[in-house]
């Protein structure tokens, strides 16, 4: 899950980071076809009411409630939620028919406006906002759910500087990590990628694992958000 930072200038004469403690049950969200919707849990930990807004996106990291285009609607889409309490959202598809021998990717945006203190309501403030963002992953009922066996399915190989994944499950692969290794050397690859379904996926070596015998050691995230590695030697 990832956070982004929303400035709303209320004044310059103080400043305070006045983020909400809401948070989202789950760093990842699979909506099932043969469902009728999912319901997500919020829980506020703080000692201070929040205003939260949802929405959804095809795949723009800039996206904002006024551009939103993902194809769910979430019920409610804006509410308040008291101090140490939580709250449920119903989130169901409303767009047409996807592919159904794959997953399709989406991505699920909340934030949260913390309420202002009465002895601070008076007082001029420059609210910083956090973003949260996370892929919502839409499963078609032709091809399950068992994903358990998915990195171990990933099919990798070297070719030169260049190291080949390939993915042949109807699931997306979540790449956490990819850390190198050859005798007392360790390096990693930067930048690894999602792998689409029936996909591939090409990472530059870094220099002094190009050649001879290294280890990978891969780390995928499951449907429960856990990061589940497998290592493999390339010759």
């Amino acid at each position: 899950m990832k956070k982004y930072l929303l400035f709303i200038t209320l004044s310059f004469l103080t400043v305070f980071h006045a983020t909400a403690s809401v948070t989202m049950l789950g760093n990842r969200i699979i909506y099932n076809e043969n469902s009728r919707d999912k319901t997500l849990v919020f829980s506020n930990d703080n000692e201070t009411p929040a205003l939260v807004q949802i929405w959804t996106d095809i795949n723009n990291p800039k996206s904002s409630p006024d551009n939103a285009d993902g194809p769910f609607v979430a019920v409610p889409a804006i509410f308040n939620i008291t101090d140490n309490s939580k709250q449920n959202v119903r989130l169901t598809y409303t767009g047409g028919k996807l592919p159904d021998d794959r997953e399709s990717v989406f991505y699920f945006n909340y934030l949260s406006i913390p309420s202002v203190k009465k002895e601070d309501a008076d007082k001029n403030k420059l609210m910083i906002v956090v973003t949260n963002r996370m892929k919502l992953f839409y499963r078609p009922a032709n091809i399950g759910n068992d994903t358990a066996d998915v990195i171990n399915k990933l099919e990798v190989s070297r070719q030169g500087n260049t190291l080949d994944i390939r993915n042949p499950t109807p699931f997306y692969a979540s790449v956490s990590s990819a850390v190198l290794s050859a005798g007392n050397k360790r390096g990693q690859i930067e930048n690894t990628t999602m792998i689409a379904p029936y996909s591939s996926a090409k990472w530059s070596l870094p220099a002094g694992y190009q050649s001879g015998n290294i280890t990978l050691l891969l780390g995928v995230i499951n449907d429960y958000g856990v990061e589940k590695t497998r290592s493999i030697t390339l010759n």
